[in-house]
């Protein structure tokens, strides 16, 4: 039996998720290590990409905007209040701006946009919150924000997202955020969507979700495609969880695309499909630097349905595969069906 699951605007039912990017930012703060293009807040640019996803077809949008990601991410002068413009000093929740800055730019666009709640990695982190903070404590905020409300914004989060450690290895605090969002998720039944690059990861990652009681078909691991052997996708795919192929973002630059990093992700996903994995896979673009945006020359969020699909069909993936990836997937892992 599927949960239910609010989005920005309201509950969102299995029908209502359409076409779907399952790891994607509407606003979003990255300056603390992306100092020149980090800052991705400009409201028409922002509802330009929005709209151009919604005329290709694009209906829902999940929102891995955490809440160090949430620092200050609001358009310019949508509220001159420093208190709604900063990652709740409580909670570790959402900024109450990018809550609400999210939500009038779905209503305004009609894209269906769902919240995660959640950490970033070490980097981001306020050390002092996260030594004063039990992990316990940090469940109970997480599992707030969901069963509650992101506080001061009368909005729930959908899932637990995106989850993060940056380095061949998991650091203390990041352990304790990934133990946090396992126990919220177990309590909830949400998914649990991670952040994962470069490095293989992702196993460790899992190792912890699951010790916490995290089922493995509720785990996402993201920016799967950043690393550089197929072998890794196929490792976690066998232990169950979804394989998400996100980072679409690094293809296209300046208006050029990046054949080297097209094709390598075209081979390995057709790799995946032809093993049978097709029905736990997932695809998105990540669009989280200013520069990445489809009106200066970026992917935008309509990458995956063209670059990518268009190479991916001449390779011999079936469009209906894609379809499914699309549509069918991303309601299943959110709702839990």
């Amino acid at each position: 039996m599927s949960i239910d699951i609010e989005s920005a605007t309201g509950p969102l039912a299995p029908a209502d998720l359409g076409v779907t990017l399952t790891h994607e930012h509407v606003f979003i703060n990255m300056t603390p290590t992306e100092s020149r293009g980090g800052y991705m807040t400009v409201w028409q640019e922002r509802e330009a990409d929005l709209r151009r996803f919604a005329e290709a077809g694009g209906s829902t949008l999940f929102d891995m905007t955490n809440g160090e990601l949430s620092n200050f991410a609001a358009p310019i002068y949508y509220t001159k209040d420093q208190a709604q413009l900063r990652q709740n000093p409580v909670t570790g929740s959402r900024s109450v701006a990018n809550v609400l800055a999210t939500a009038e730019l779905s209503r305004a666009t009609g894209v269906n946009v769902v919240l995660g709640t959640g950490h970033y990695f070490c980097d981001y982190f306020d050390t002092a919150w996260f030594d004063r903070t039990s992990t316990s404590e940090m469940a109970d905020f997480l599992i707030a924000d969901i069963l509650d409300e992101i506080p001061g914004t009368g909005i729930r989060a959908g899932f637990l997202g995106e989850i993060a450690s940056n380095l061949p290895y998991i650091t203390a605090q990041e352990e304790r955020s990934f133990r946090a969002a396992g126990r919220a998720a177990r309590e909830t039944g949400r998914m649990v969507s991670t952040h994962a690059p470069t490095f293989a990861t992702g196993e460790a990652q899992i190792d912890i979700l699951t010790a916490e009681g995290v089922e493995p078909e509720r785990i996402v691991v993201g920016h799967s495609d950043t690393v550089k052997n197929v072998e890794y996708s196929i490792d976690l795919l066998r232990r169950g969880v979804y394989v998400q192929y996100d980072c679409m973002m690094a293809c296209k630059a300046g208006g050029h695309v990046a054949e080297h990093e097209l094709q390598r992700r075209v081979d390995y996903f057709k790799t995946l499909v032809d093993l049978g994995y097709a029905d736990k896979l997932l695809l998105s673009n990540d669009v989280s630097e200013r520069h990445q945006q489809a009106a200066l020359g970026g992917p935008g969020l309509t990458f995956v349905f063209e670059e990518f699909a268009e190479r991916a069909v001449a390779a011999g993936i079936d469009a209906e595969v894609l379809h499914h990836i699309h549509t069918d997937n991303p309601r299943r892992v959110l709702f839990g069906e």
